[in-house]
């Protein structure tokens, strides 16, 4: 096994380098405990966990620890200055899952220094998700463990390049880099262990898991769709995310107006602009976890390799044999 495998393996105590991403909606706790047990590692979304599924943060996380004695994470999406009552919030967060024994951060955009040196006073391992190579070494400079390289393949909010292009740039970067998007079947697993990375990040798959508690509507749209009904939409969080095409998606175009357009370009009101798109389109989201009618299905470019809902266990067991 590769040093910097090794090295994820043991930052995280999973037994094999699986990580079921931070999803809204998606990472009820179940699903998170699924694949911690099944020698993966499963990462709490924190507003998925309190807001979608009803669940007080630390009851939440205690619920997950009945329901596996393997590690998990914690997922923390910064926003800096923008919204002080969200970042309180967080920092209640990160107190709790440090009092419950979470080992483990991921890190979403902002700057993770503050949080970095909360963790490296309780031992604590922090990945940050990064889009490219300038991000990355940024991220490294800040203090992180490893990182989360987001590519252009992946659900949800995605990167601009490729799985590719990531590990040449940053293949001598010393620390470990997971491969974070369109890893869908062992072959695709396998590949990314071969070009160099520790480890995979994993969401749509598992979301087409019977653990997920996602709409079986969701689940059969992943099923059912091909890479090629994969449409890119700045409107859920004012950069890309990766969709499934469908007639609510479509209704009224996939990019944001003029307005909001100015407001992203501007380094002053882009923050403010993110977070408006992203209250509304929890709203959206809320309804896609449980209403079958609604159509916002996230997903990335691995949909067409993924033919069946399948217990996680089976999904963990698949890819490491």
């Amino acid at each position: 096994m590769e040093k910097l495998t090794s090295q994820f393996l043991k930052d995280t105590g999973a037994k094999v380098p699986i990580v079921c991403g931070p999803m809204y909606p998606g990472s009820n706790p179940e699903l998170v405990a699924a694949v911690s047990n099944s020698g993966g590692f499963g990462v709490v979304q924190p507003l998925a966990l309190t807001i979608l599924y009803g669940h007080d943060f630390r009851e939440g996380l205690q619920l997950i620890k009945k329901l596996t004695k393997n590690p998990f994470g914690v997922n923390f999406t910064i926003f800096g200055g923008a919204n002080k009552k969200y970042h309180k919030q967080m920092d209640r967060w990160m107190k709790i899952s440090i009092e419950e024994g979470v080992k483990f951060f991921l890190t979403s955009l902002g700057k993770p220094n503050e949080i970095v040196k909360v963790a490296k006073q309780h031992q604590i391992k922090v990945y940050h998700d990064v889009p490219n190579k300038k991000v990355a070494l940024a991220m490294k400079d800040a203090g992180v463990d490893g990182l989360n390289c987001i590519n252009w393949r992946g659900g949800g909010q995605t990167g601009i390049q490729s799985a590719e292009n990531f590990i040449e740039e940053l293949h001598d970067i010393g620390i470990p880099l997971i491969c974070a998007g369109g890893i869908s079947n062992k072959e695709d697993y396998k590949k990314a262990l071969e070009m160099g990375y520790a480890g995979v990040q994993m969401g749509t798959r598992f979301l087409a898991s019977h653990e997920c508690k996602v709409t079986q509507s969701y689940k059969q749209a992943i099923i059912e769709s091909s890479e090629e009904d994969i449409v890119w939409t700045n409107k859920i969080a004012g950069n890309n995310s990766s969709v499934i095409k469908t007639k609510d998606i479509m209704q009224g175009g996939l990019r944001t107006g003029p307005i909001i357009n100015f407001m992203l370009r501007k380094s002053k009101l882009k923050r403010y602009a993110r977070m408006y798109l992203m209250s509304r389109g929890l709203k959206n989201y809320n309804k896609t976890a449980f209403d079958d009618s609604v159509q916002f299905w996230q997903a990335g470019k691995g949909v067409g390799n993924i033919k069946s809902v399948k217990y996680v266990a089976n999904i963990i067991e698949e890819f490491s044999l």
